[in-house]
């Protein structure tokens, strides 16, 4: 044989011993015998497929699992239908099933028919198998073995003597029975043994069972051979497989009709579940909607709160005052504030000075004229006569080079050096390791031989203060 062998020994029977069945520290020989079952299974697949059954390959578990109920007592190796015709019929066979059933018995493998290889530590096996819970291939074998000349429209119980004959043509050595009970051989097989032989497997929940059993002593002896023999007598159960297990091509039940209604049942299930959800999710959007409006409206109410009681509108803010002593709004404006004499306005500090005191000591100035309004430049010019001239620096002129302080702002009393003039007002400071521009109204000359204060931000270390020379 091409593929690989099995090639038993007495140490891979000796894995599955009841002492090392319910202990994981065993496991790993376990492994070895189905990894090599599998890998020879592979030649038993590509016989079947070659008679036109296509199946899948399955192994139980190694170790002590809730699939095994915790004993690893033997090694199966399952050939069953594929997976999309297994997920076909589980839609129907769950249909009634409880969550204790599933929960008892949470293995598969006891809802179909299959073909199988078993290892345990007294023999191996191969067989045809089918569990009372496999009820739609038990009714098609109940069917196969009730039908009549009405029903057929051929002679009667045609199709119980063509599983009887399958039943003839397999080996002398191939028995049938019910579990591991009492077996019958195979050439003595007539529809009422195998409708006994069922009853008795429904009574008991053990699976019916065709197939042909290797003692121990035999397997080990003739490992030489026994792999081929092993494939031979699967194939040659593959005539009663297909036989009994439910396919459409092999249909005693009807159940095409069966299906096509859980189908439509399935489909008008999922379409009201469709809309259910459809419902909800408008439900939901709609929910949204509202909460998302009630709180727009709250932030606005709001927002209505927060601000003042009196707002200007259209007609108050661009309304034309008709008198003089209107204000904005129409309301009246405040009378101007008077110097001591009562005259002229009192005059105001430039910007970043205090105002003077006026002293009593102090000589008065006589009320200010009011300067002439300057002419309004055509549009597009800087009106230069609204423009104040610029304030002379304190202590003389600032030239590039010289030291200043800077007057206010953020730089507020701390001294640079002019490193540029732009001639508009304006002058490039060094303060330390920034740089930035001023309007030379905002700085004053620092006087050499002053006290001159530290830079706060400087990186340069205040300079001691220069000696006064003696007079």
């Amino acid at each position: 044989m091409s593929h690989p062998s099995l090639h038993l020994t007495a140490r891979d029977f000796d894995a599955y011993a009841a002492e090392k069945a319910t202990s994981k520290a065993y496991s790993r020989p376990r492994l070895e015998v189905k990894q090599r079952a599998l890998a020879w299974a592979r030649g038993v697949v590509a016989r079947l497929s070659e008679l036109g059954i296509s199946v899948d390959v399955h192994g139980s578990d190694e170790h002590p699992s809730i699939r095994n109920k915790h004993r690893a007592d033997c090694q199966w190796v399952f050939f069953w239908r594929d997976q999309a015709a297994r997920d076909e019929l589980d839609r129907l066979l769950d249909r009634g099933r409880s969550i204790s059933d599933a929960i008892d018995d949470p293995s598969p493998y006891t809802r179909h028919a299959f073909l199988a290889l078993r290892i345990s530590e007294g023999e191996v096996q191969v067989c045809f198998a089918v569990h009372p819970d496999a009820k739609v291939d038990v009714d098609n074998l109940r069917a196969r073995l009730s039908a009549t000349e009405e029903e057929t429209g051929e002679p009667a119980s045609p199709l119980a003597a063509e599983l009887t004959s399958a039943l003839h043509a397999l080996p002398e050595q191939f028995s049938f029975g019910a579990g591991g009970g009492d077996r019958v051989a195979c050439s003595a097989a007539t529809p009422d043994a195998i409708t006994e032989m069922l009853r008795r497997a429904a009574d008991g929940q053990v699976p019916l069972w065709i197939g042909w059993s290797v003692p121990r002593e035999t397997a080990i002896e003739h490992a030489d051979i026994l792999d081929e023999q092993l494939e031979d007598a699967l194939v040659a159960l593959a005539p009663i497989y297909r036989l009994v297990a439910w396919s459409r091509e092999n249909d005693r039940i009807a159940l095409d009709r069966k299906l096509e209604g859980i189908e439509q049942e399935r489909a008008r299930a999922h379409a009201e579940l469709e809309a259910e959800n459809e419902r909800w999710r408008s439900e939901q959007a709609r929910a949204r909607e509202r909460s998302m409006e009630q709180a727009r409206a709250r932030g606005d109410e709001r927002v209505e709160a927060a601000l003042p009681a009196r707002r200007p509108t259209l007609a108050t803010l661009f309304k034309s005052t008709s008198g003089g002593g209107a204000g904005r709004g129409g309301e009246p404006r405040p009378a101007p504030r008077h110097g001591a004499e009562g005259g002229a306005p009192a005059r105001r500090a430039p910007h970043g000075e205090a105002e003077p005191q006026a002293k009593a000591e102090a000589p008065q100035r006589p009320p200010a004229q009011p300067a002439p309004r300057a002419q309004r430049a055509p549009s597009g010019e800087p009106d230069a006569a609204a423009k104040p001239a610029p304030e002379p620096a304190k202590g003389g002129a600032i030239e590039k080079g010289s030291r200043v302080r800077v007057r206010r702002g953020p730089f507020g009393d701390k001294i640079g050096v002019v490193s540029e003039l732009d001639g508009r007002g304006g002058a490039r400071v060094l303060l330390g390791l920034l740089a930035t521009r001023l309007e030379l109204d905002d700085l004053e000359l620092v006087v050499e031989g002053r006290d001159r204060p530290a830079l706060s931000t400087s990186h340069r270390k205040p300079l001691a203060p220069t000696p006064r020379k003696a007079r």
